[in-house]
């Protein structure tokens, strides 16, 4: 794709300064005016100008987001990745308060290049309690559906998985003041690649600064297949830290994504390209200030072949209305993704009783921003907790809030 833009680059601005120096030998045969000739010119430097500006943002977004698009298959991510708990790490099944959890997240990113991102994951999680009546130890189990499509290609990935995460309670000795949870989940999942043909385009079909799409394409290597199907599997850990008085609490964890390292290349030979290993640490934390006051926090370091990204970011929660079953908090913050001096993120969210809406919006600060003119894109987040009537339990046991 880039050596066709580059192609047409050339070509455009090869005929316009081609053109530059043919006219003054037309002057001298008399066939043009010296007025018309510097109208010419004039006309012709500003095509040239519009020319050269617009192939150079394309070139720019080619060689700024061709290169993770199509030299090495990388994850999907989002800003607000603590409402993506799933795609964080496999460890973060099951830590919330409720039975049920339901999460939909949908970004979109880069509309202002031509190759835009758009991306879905949803998930549902179920708790299966190991004993009656005691709620601090259970089993989740749940599916997550993710789709992420990019380019004029539409190169789409589909990945369907059964999340299933075992959590436990920790001795009271290590935290007397506190409960304590460890929870160690995987993740095996099918997945499948794919990408359209009806737009492909190669240098050889532009014929005279003219698209000719039955012109030949000279190449000699064309991909063997346009869709992939692969096995993946993924585990995690997380350490849950929760007050006993208070809503203060912590998570630290990791996620190992792609353990098995399947195939992720359209062609066949001993060249294979397969997906890398992602291995991430994450932390979030939550302490209550005052009694309708909470500050938050949380970082991210992630690390996937080559490529490193580090996020971190704060806010605060306000707890507006805290009567039963009309509780309300606006919360507030900023991320800040530091991949290659990434973006600024500015988030806010609204708890409504056992709904979360989180809205997000990256800021471009990174080479890319010529192309993007800052606007990386929107995110939304949308997540509600389902609780059970339970009986009342026998045994002194404090669930995950």
């Amino acid at each position: 794709m880039s050596l066709t833009i580059f192609s047409v680059f050339i070509s455009q601005v090869a005929g316009k300064c081609f053109s530059l120096v043919l006219f003054p030998f037309l002057i001298n045969f008399g066939y043009l005016s010296q007025y018309k000739y510097f109208l010419f010119i004039h006309l012709h430097f500003q095509l040239l100008l519009k020319t050269m500006v617009k192939m150079l943002r394309l070139l720019t977004a080619v060689f700024v987001i061709a290169p993770s698009l199509f030299l090495s298959a990388q994850d999907i991510h989002f800003s607000q990745y603590l409402n993506s708990p799933m795609n964080l790490g496999p460890g973060m099944t099951g830590i919330f308060g409720g039975d049920m959890r339901f999460t939909a997240n949908y970004r979109n990113q880069w509309r202002q290049v031509p190759v835009p991102y758009s991306t879905f994951s949803g998930v549902v999680e179920n708790k299966f309690y190991l004993q009656k009546q005691r709620y601090d130890r259970y089993l989740t189990g749940g599916l997550i559906l993710n789709q992420d499509r990019q380019g004029d290609l539409r190169l789409t990935s589909l990945q369907v998985g059964i999340p299933v995460a075992f959590t436990l309670p920790l001795k009271k000795k290590i935290a007397p003041l506190a409960h304590n949870y460890l929870t160690l989940g995987v993740v095996p999942m099918f997945g499948q690649r794919s990408f359209g043909t009806n737009k492909f385009t190669f240098d050889a079909q532009y014929v005279d600064c003219m698209f000719d799409p039955t012109a030949a394409i000279n190449e000699s290597q064309i991909l063997d297949r346009n869709s992939l199907t692969y096995f993946d599997f993924s585990a995690g850990l997380n350490y849950r830290w929760q007050s006993k008085v208070y809503r203060s609490k912590i998570d630290v964890g990791t996620g190992w994504h792609h353990i098995n390292r399947p195939d992720h290349d359209f062609w066949q030979g001993d060249d294979k390209v397969k997906l890398e290993r992602r291995l991430a640490f994450y932390t979030s934390l939550l302490f209550q200030v005052r009694s309708n006051v909470d500050v938050v926090g949380q970082g991210l370091y992630q690390t996937q072949g080559a490529y490193k990204q580090i996020a971190f970011g704060a806010g605060a929660r306000f707890h507006l209305n805290q009567r039963p079953y009309h509780e309300f908090a606006l919360q507030v913050g900023a991320n800040f993704r530091q991949t290659y001096n990434d973006a600024i993120i500015p988030h806010v969210e609204a708890h409504f009783r056992t709904w979360t809406l989180g809205l997000s919006y990256d800021i471009n600060i990174s080479p890319a921003k010529i192309v993007t003119n800052r606007r990386g894109g929107p995110e939304v987040a949308l997540i509600y907790r389902l609780y059970k009537v339970k009986p009342l339990s026998k045994f002194k046991s404090c669930p995950i809030i």
